[in-house]
């Protein structure tokens, strides 16, 4: 099988008044096959995101060739009639144009519609690495992405403002977002302190967090913007012939040089044990380094990355849900470990 591909100059974005047949939907995005008849095989795939509806992997028999072509079809529910960041993004074309270290599905197309965005990608077929042992590919992907997106973002004409506006990080609508506000979770852990004592104070001690990550963002604000994926999940990245490609930019902000790589160690931190964690951060943080371009301050960004992996890694150990999980599996010591590792860094 072979996936669907699409010129860069052949992608679109249709606008609908109502959702039209799927097959009317590709005969849009790829007018080269007319109105011949459409054999396909579609089949749901696992999605946990918020506002989408359905993923569909989508099986097709070009008209033309007689090929077995494969694409991917998301919809994503609009709120007050606004559509998603992740849309938004693959409407911005050409802003990832020449990355060498990630490869990313052709986009056929959006459609958006009063009620739904629904994009079309090309199906990715390929084994999910070890995150751990990805660091240094990472680390040299992020930091080409970064370039290349700034670059982007500061040629973009007056009338892209407002699209790259509503994507910024420091929007409310990001902000305000469970995992961007650790404090809400810190009850959790006192109460795990009046019942185990190896906890007890760890609340208030974590807390000090707060006005030291206010200071960060506030100086992570007026550092250089970029494209930031923010979701880098086993379930985001598949290797096919030694080449990382990255999937479901559904997280997808204009964030700051530096967020990437905080948002990578903190899905780390969260999954693995401090040992394994220390290794691959080294190693993502050396060769983020001696890659990063030196357009960009590197103080600056791995300042920024330490914020976001500040706010990452603080959510995801503070869940009670977290508290669960490691409780079932008897392994607290982990997790008083990872308490300590992160007063270390005040």
């Amino acid at each position: 099988m072979t996936a669907l591909t699409l010129s860069s100059a052949g992608r679109k974005t249709l606008y609908r008044w109502q959702r039209a047949p799927l097959e009317d939907s590709l005969r849009a995005l790829i007018p080269q096959w007319g109105d011949q008849p459409l054999s396909i095989i579609s089949e749901d795939l696992d999605s946990n995101a918020s506002f989408v509806n359905y993923v569909r992997h989508h099986r097709i028999i070009d008209p033309i060739t007689g090929k077995t072509l494969e694409c991917v079809e998301k919809s994503i529910r609009k709120l007050a009639f606004v559509g998603s960041q992740e849309a938004r993004f693959h409407r911005a074309e050409g802003m990832l144009e020449g990355s060498a270290h990630f490869h990313h599905p052709t986009c056929l197309g959006v459609i958006e519609t009063p009620w739904e965005s629904l994009i079309f990608t090309a199906f990715v077929r390929g084994k999910p690495p070890r995150m751990h042992a990805i660091a240094r590919q990472l680390a040299q992907g992020i930091a080409e992405q970064e370039q290349l997106s700034h670059d982007y973002l500061v040629a973009q004409p007056m009338q892209q403002a407002p699209l790259l506006w509503s994507m910024d990080f420091y929007r409310p609508w990001f902000l305000l977002r469970p995992r961007f506000n650790f404090e809400r979770h810190l009850s959790h852990l006192e109460a795990l302190g009046r019942e185990d004592v190896c906890f007890a104070g760890l609340a208030q001690r974590l807390k000090s967090f707060t006005p030291m990550l206010r200071g960060m963002a506030k100086q992570a604000r007026q550092s250089p913007r970029c494209i930031s994926h923010m979701d880098y999940l086993r379930k985001n990245l598949f290797v096919v012939k030694n080449q990382l490609h990255v999937i479901d930019w559904s997280e997808a902000k204009v964030g700051r040089v530096g967020f990437d790589g905080g948002a990578y160690l903190g899905s780390l931190f969260r999954r693995k044990d401090m040992k394994v964690f220390i290794a691959a951060q080294a190693e993502f943080i050396e060769t983020y380094r001696a890659v990063l371009s030196s357009k960009f301050d590197c103080d600056e960004a791995l300042r920024n990355l330490h914020y976001i992996f500040l706010l990452t890694a603080l959510y995801h150990s503070l869940r009670p849900e977290t508290l669960a999980e490691y409780r079932e599996r008897e392994r607290m010591p982990l997790l008083l470990q990872k308490y300590e590792y992160l007063l270390t860094l005040l």
